[in-house]
């Protein structure tokens, strides 16, 4: 029988975990992936950070939010193995995405407010660069690997402009722009629609061939 654990229980074990920096933890492995470990405390600072990053606090987070966060992780762990030989994360790149970050806070200039922001998460500035550059760095690998496996036709381009821009701006009572004016615009928003799509099935057939190893069902659906 499935066991689940109720939200009252849930919310309590992840603010023990959020305010035990300076206590013993227990840590338990709740996966394996290929032979690597995904703990409980690896699952917790991932949902801190992704709570964080999307400006959720910790007390709305649910299931859904737990089982993303846990996906991510095991894709983590998957492309890691696929990663040989790619390049560091520049700090120049780490830097702009912590301070997008921050700018959804608003607290761009307000460094003593960012701070508690970052204690209020259980998160240290080292932290959130470590898991700054982990996303950037698989982000990254992701479109190294899939972008060459994507083109977009003259025709493509024409078609998208035709058939989906004009008329959503004629419904608009605008006037569409020169095709000739808009089609570096169209083409790179194919390739990003292609280019999501070529991700989602290279990532699904990745985690079809993973030896993925569940511990604890709570990260089960």
């Amino acid at each position: 029988m499935k066991r689940t654990i109720n939200p009252v229980m849930w919310a309590l074990m992840l603010t023990l975990l959020v305010t035990a920096s300076q206590a013993e933890v227990v840590d338990r492995t709740i996966a394996v992936v290929n032979h690597h470990l995904i703990t409980w405390s690896d699952l917790d600072e991932q949902m801190r950070f992704e709570a964080l990053e999307n400006g959720r606090a910790l007390k709305d987070l649910e299931e859904v939010q737990r089982h993303e966060a846990f996906e991510h992780l095991v894709q983590s762990r998957i492309l890691r193995d696929q990663m040989q030989g790619m390049p560091a994360a520049q700090a120049s790149e780490v830097d702009a995405r912590v301070a997008e970050i921050r700018a959804n806070w608003k607290l761009e200039k307000d460094d003593l407010m960012w701070a508690k922001a970052l204690a209020l998460y259980g998160l240290s500035a080292l932290e959130l660069r470590e898991l700054v550059t982990d996303q950037l760095e698989i982000l990254s690998f992701m479109e190294f690997r899939v972008r060459p496996m994507v083109r977009v036709t003259r025709q493509e381009v024409d078609e998208y402009y035709s058939l989906t821009l004009v008329p959503q701006v004629v419904a608009k009572g605008q006037a569409p722009e020169p095709l000739e004016d808009v089609s570096p615009k169209i083409r790179e928003l194919l390739i990003e629609q292609k280019m999501n799509q070529e991700m989602e099935m290279w990532l699904a057939t990745l985690r079809a061939q993973a030896n993925v190893q569940l511990l604890w069902d709570g990260v089960t659906n």
